[in-house]
């Protein structure tokens, strides 16, 4: 089975996605720590391989991952896919919703720790 998600977007949509990523430059590797993040979310395949052998979660779908510091406006792109968020604490959740471009966005408030070391993304809020 084939998912394929497409939205006509409005010409003023467009220019406001275009405005919003040229604020942030593109780096190697992401700080220590994170502030007020806003972190994308672009699924890219299923779980499972072509012999049906299971690499992450059963119910989920590996994603590429966008990490944006609003302070320092940097953004951080995982190289590897992630099948899930694992948060170690209480997070500050400002907002949960799909952007313009189809990922899922999540914008949280204060300074945490990101790790996407692991198939799994994990959060941990800085003390």
């Amino acid at each position: 089975m084939l998912i394929n998600n497409q939205i006509e977007l409005h010409q003023k949509s467009v220019d406001y996605v275009k405005e919003v990523f040229s604020k942030y430059i593109e780096v190697e590797q992401l700080d220590s720590i994170v502030t007020n993040p806003i972190i994308h979310i672009y699924p890219k395949k299923d779980t499972y391989e072509q012999d049906g052998k299971l690499n992450g979660y059963i119910d989920a779908l590996f994603s590429e991952f966008h990490v944006y510091d609003t302070e320092k406006k940097t953004v951080w792109k995982s190289k590897r896919l992630h099948d899930g968020i694992c948060p170690y604490e209480d997070l500050y959740v400002n907002q949960i919703k799909i952007f313009k471009d189809l990922s899922t966005m999540i914008s949280l408030k204060g300074k945490y720790i990101v790790s996407g070391s692991y198939t799994t993304f994990d959060i941990y809020k800085y003390r």
